[in-house]
């Protein structure tokens, strides 16, 4: 198997591991830099997104409403039409949004 390979199947077991761990626990040691369990990111979905120095919406409740500041690192938004890189980051949090900036779709990758 190439190593790309190997490493990717690795970053995908360690992800699982996280996903299915009950919940406060977590199968890394506290020293290394570990993924952390990843909240219910579809829950975003149908909310609006908030751009870094945009003002909220007056339309939106505030419940309805997802900041890019609270987005954890690495992301990118995904815009109708937008051209994206092929390279596979399992990391990395896709935020797809419609013309006004709803959240339709979230995925790694």
């Amino acid at each position: 198997m190439h190593s790309s390979h190997l490493k990717t199947l690795f970053t995908a077991a360690a992800l699982a591991a996280t996903f299915f761990a009950p919940t406060g626990e977590s199968h890394a040691a506290e020293s290394q830099p570990a993924v952390a369990v990843a909240p219910d990111y579809d829950q975003w979905i149908g909310k609006t997104l908030v751009r870094n120095g945009a003002a909220d919406p007056s339309d939106v409740p505030a419940d309805r409403l997802v900041h890019e500041r609270d987005i954890p690192k690495p992301y990118r938004i995904v815009r109708p039409g937008s051209f994206l890189t092929q390279e596979y980051m399992p990391d990395r949090l896709n935020v797809h949004v419609d013309d006004e900036n709803r959240i339709t779709r979230i995925n790694f990758g």
